[in-house]
């Protein structure tokens, strides 16, 4: 896999991660609240949120009653996450799982539902693809839920060129550019005022279809798939496992 955006998990990078995504951030609350009401819905006691980054999920679907562990790219993003759910007095295991490596969470572990964002529009292989989602299946309960969202390049505006300030020693810039049906976005962070580090992301274009695809060959069916016309225009759907 290539192309994946490595930098903004690990310090001194993550604990901006949020300004960083701040155009995700400034609809969030929106989206979490329709995630909440499913799980409501679906009666779903103990979640799991891949790729829980600031902890926003965690810390909004606790508050409704339901338990959510969190799955987290790097040690550093585990350990900012964590010391930010004790101050909310937030009870959460955490595991630490790489973007682009074997999906690591301990077996015995079952829940209700799990919900994972942005990760269907990440540049992976049909057979990771397949390979992740089957190890979703195997930590559900029988008619557990899987959340996910994802965006079709149509439905997105994103600036050319964007550069902004994270605290007082970290200027991030990027350029973004169209290819068919990749989206490729250059990444240049100055750390403290000369340093330089540069990376090359890649978000890929799919649509519904495709999605139903891989998720019948694993077992899910696909429930309900909901438009959400926000800042970044997506789709937010929800799928059970078959019993």
């Amino acid at each position: 896999m290539k192309n994946l955006l490595h930098i903004p998990y690990s310090l001194p990078f993550a604990r901006y991660y949020r300004e960083f995504d701040s155009g995700f951030y400034v609809d969030f609350p929106k989206q979490l609240e329709l995630m909440g009401g499913w799980f409501e819905e679906f009666k779903c006691k103990r979640t799991l949120d891949i790729g829980a980054i600031t902890g926003g999920c965690i810390e909004y679907i606790s508050k409704l009653g339901i338990r959510m562990d969190g799955v987290q790219f790097t040690k550093d993003l585990k350990s900012l996450t964590a010391s930010k759910l004790r101050e909310s007095g937030v009870e959460s295991k955490l595991f630490v799982s790489p973007i682009d490596g074997p999906f690591n969470v301990p077996k015995g572990n079952k829940y209700d539902g799990i919900v994972t964002l942005g990760w269907f529009n990440l540049p992976l292989s049909d057979t990771y693809i397949k390979r992740y989602l089957d190890k979703i299946n195997s930590l559900l309960n029988p008619g557990g839920v899987f959340l996910f969202d994802f965006f079709e390049f149509r439905d997105i505006v994103i600036p050319p060129t964007e550069a902004e300030n994270f605290g007082p020693d970290i200027l991030y810039i990027s350029h973004s550019e169209l290819l068919s049906k990749t989206l490729r976005r250059y990444h240049l962070w100055v750390l403290d005022h000369e340093n330089l580090l540069t990376e090359v992301s890649d978000l890929v274009d799919r649509s519904l279809n495709q999605i139903r695809g891989y998720l019948t060959q694993c077992e899910f069916s696909l429930e309900r798939s909901q438009f959400l016309s926000l800042n970044y225009p997506r789709y937010f759907c929800v799928a059970t496992k078959a019993h």
